[in-house]
């Protein structure tokens, strides 16, 4: 009992922890996406890494300010920086994770060696008081299947907060990925250093302005 209660209150932490920590990272994707695209719209790229840093509240602003600062590399540079940024902070989404893994497994375990001993127990009463009689074996009985129950008991609770967590994770992974998506799109085709930009107002060679001269004459 005294393992499943150190079990049972390391889950509960982690719980508490984590339901704190996924509420702080609730934001406006979708308003800070647009909010961005209006400073890249008109050229703005501090003015979109600003409004990152206003942001306080979740991690995603943090990733986008790190793609935006490699705004005037070409697309397959910002997805890199931006996939980089994702994996460094997914590890952040899943910390302690692992213990309350971890508490699901052993649990029941631990219950059941409970068991065991409440059996171990049992045995000895009868055998010190030379008889079986249910008031005998009553104690050891009570505490096996007391012990089976609490490790079940903690086993479960775990075991749903862990996949609530997972759900979690990959949600707001997902909607990391296709804010970062979207913001590299936006810096691909509003970055004026872009190649295909240059091409488009590049002046027309001298030799080609003089080939009429050439004909003429």
């Amino acid at each position: 009992m005294w393992g499943l209660l150190v079990c049972s209150i390391a889950a509960v932490a982690i719980v508490i922890e984590r339901l704190a920590f996924f509420a702080s990272q609730h934001g406006d994707t979708k308003g800070l996406l647009r909010a961005i695209g209006q400073r890249i719209e008109g050229n703005d790229i501090d003015g979109a890494i600003a409004v990152c840093r206003q942001q306080k509240k979740g991690m995603l602003p943090r990733i986008l300010e790190f793609g935006l600062l490699r705004g005037e590399k070409n697309r397959a540079d910002i997805t890199d920086a931006l996939s980089i940024a994702l994996m460094e902070h997914l590890n952040s989404l899943e910390r302690n994770l692992g213990v309350i893994g971890t508490i699901a497994v052993i649990a029941p375990f631990v219950g059941l060696f409970g068991t065991v001993l409440g059996i171990i127990r049992a045995f000895e009463d009868i055998a010190l008081k030379g008889n079986s009689t249910p008031a005998v074996v009553a104690a050891g009985v009570s505490e096996a299947l007391i012990t089976t129950a609490a490790g079940l008991f903690v086993a479960v609770i775990a075991v749903i907060f862990f996949n609530y967590f997972k759900t979690r994770i990959k949600a707001y992974n997902q909607e990391m990925i296709v804010a970062a998506n979207q913001l590299a799109e936006m810096l691909h085709f509003h970055n004026p250093a872009l190649p295909s930009r240059r091409t488009c107002i590049s002046p027309v060679p001298r030799r080609l302005a003089r080939q009429p001269k050439a004909l003429k004459s």
